[in-house]
């Protein structure tokens, strides 16, 4: 049986959620966005149920240069309140500039205004998309992986 991957974007209001499809590719899910922590851990549990879930991809705060931020410390005590409720696999990835990528990748019209923006910020939108973004870089990496395995075998024969 192959993984289930969902994709997490950590926010202390707003938890931005993707999926991967079967051939690889990361979508963005709806954000879980609501004002009180326990009823986001259940949309996440639902999206865990409804999709069949086996492991988790959770973004990492790293500074650019790859060290620990102040956030780390928050991010982890999600991880473990997700290991606790769901008990499936967590991998973390650098979520550095994951949020700056979803923006390129477009698809939110600029807002044109102070209330625009704070609209767009609650949808938790950019969110998934930044979900996304690091869930398909991981999968990336893991087809990266695999190609290399398979062709530094191949070349030694």
């Amino acid at each position: 049986m192959s993984s289930v991957y969902l994709g997490i974007d950590y926010g202390a209001k707003r938890v931005g959620l993707s999926h991967a499809d079967g051939l690889g590719f990361a979508f963005p899910l709806p954000a879980a966005v609501a004002p009180e922590a326990e009823e986001r851990f259940a949309q996440i549990g639902r999206e865990i149920a409804r999709l069949r879930v086996t492991q988790l991809v959770l973004g990492y705060p790293l500074s650019v240069e790859g060290e620990r931020t102040k956030r780390c410390d928050e991010v982890d005590a999600f991880a473990a309140e997700l290991t606790r409720r769901f008990g499936l696999p967590i991998e973390l990835v650098d979520e550095a500039l994951s949020s700056q990528a979803a923006d390129e990748l477009g698809g939110l019209r600029k807002p044109r205004s102070a209330q625009e923006r704070r609209d767009q910020a609650r949808s938790g939108e950019r969110d998934s998309r930044a979900a996304a973004v690091l869930l398909q870089d991981f999968l990336n990496s893991l087809m990266e992986l695999v190609f290399t395995a398979v062709f530094s075998s191949d070349c030694g024969q």
